[in-house]
C-alpha cells in the first residue's frame, strides 16, 4: 500500500516485464490473481487471512473434494502467466491439484474434472482436462514438493513444474479467454501455500518467459523475410 496517496501499489512478477501489457499491469489497469477467494470455496476448505496459505478441513468420516478460486482471472493481454505451490503436508492421501477453470466450475470437483478445467494431480501424476479421466504426464507430488503451473497465451498451451524443472507441455488449445488459478484437495491435513509473485520462484520463468519472447520475434521476422 502507498500510504502518502492512499492506493494499492500490484505486485508485478519480474517474468511480466516482458509481457505486452506490462504498462497496463503496472497502473493497475488489469488486474492479476494475487491470492485465493475464501469467497469462492468449497466448505471442505479454509484459507489464511493473506489468502495464500489452504487447509482441507472436511469431514473426517468422508473425503469430499473441495476446491477454490484466485481473486481474479488471468487477463490474455499478459501473454504469460505462472504461479506456485508449496506442499506443506500432503495429509493422508496427497490427494492435491492445480491447475486453471473458468468461475463457473463447480467448486466441489478437482481442477481438470469438469469442462473448460485444466489440472494436474498429486497423488497419480495425471493431467486432467475437462474430463474425469485422466492421462499420464509427470510425477506424483508429495510433502515438501513445490509444483508450479503456467499458461501460454501467446500460443495457447499450459505447463507444469516440479522442483523448479519444467515437466513439458501439457496442454494444447487451451480455447477460455476467462481462466482462474484453482486448487484442489481431497483429503485430511492437505495444506499448501500458494505463490503468485509475492516471493522468488523456484522455476525460473523469468528465463522462460525471455525464450518464449524470442521465439515469438524470431519466428515474426521469417515472416517478413519471405
Amino acid at each position: 500500500m502507498d500510504e502518502k496517496n492512499n492506493k494499492c501499489i500490484p505486485i508485478i512478477p519480474s517474468y511480466l516485464k516482458f509481457s505486452p501489457a506490462y504498462n497496463y499491469i503496472n497502473s493497475n489497469k488489469i488486474k492479476l490473481p494475487t491470492k485465493l477467494n475464501a469467497n469462492d470455496s468449497s466448505d471442505m476448505l479454509k484459507v489464511s487471512e493473506d489468502g495464500l496459505k489452504l487447509v482441507y478441513v472436511g469431514d473426517l468420516r468422508f473425503t469430499f473434494v473441495g476446491s477454490i478460486r484466485a481473486n481474479y482471472h488471468v487477463p490474455p493481454e499478459v501473454g504469460l502467466f505462472y504461479y506456485e505451490i508449496n506442499v506443506i503436508d500432503k495429509g493422508t492421501r496427497g490427494i492435491i491439484g492445480l491447475g486453471f477453470c473458468e468461475p463457473n466450475i463447480r467448486l466441489g470437483g478437482m481442477p481438470g474434472w469438469d469442462y473448460r478445467s485444466y489440472g494436474y494431480h498429486g497423488d497419480d501424476g495425471q493431467k486432467f482436462a475437462s474430463s474425469g479421466k485422466g492421462s499420464s504426464y509427470g510425477p506424483t507430488f508429495t510433502t515438501g514438493d513445490t509444483i508450479g503451473v503456467g499458461i501460454n497465451f501467446y500460443n495457447n498451451t499450459m505447463f507444469f513444474t516440479k522442483n523448479g524443472i519444467h515437466l513439458g507441455t501439457a496442454f494444447t488449445d487451451v480455447d477460455s479467454n476467462v481462466l482462474y488459478p484453482v486448487i484442489g484437495m481431497r483429503s485430511l491435513r492437505e495444506c499448501v501455500v500458494v505463490n503468485f509473485g509475492q516471493k522468488s520462484f523456484m522455476f525460473d520463468i523469468d528465463q522462460y518467459a525471455q525464450k518464449v519472447i524470442n521465439e515469438i520475434s524470431d519466428n515474426e521476422q521469417k515472416k517478413t523475410s519471405t
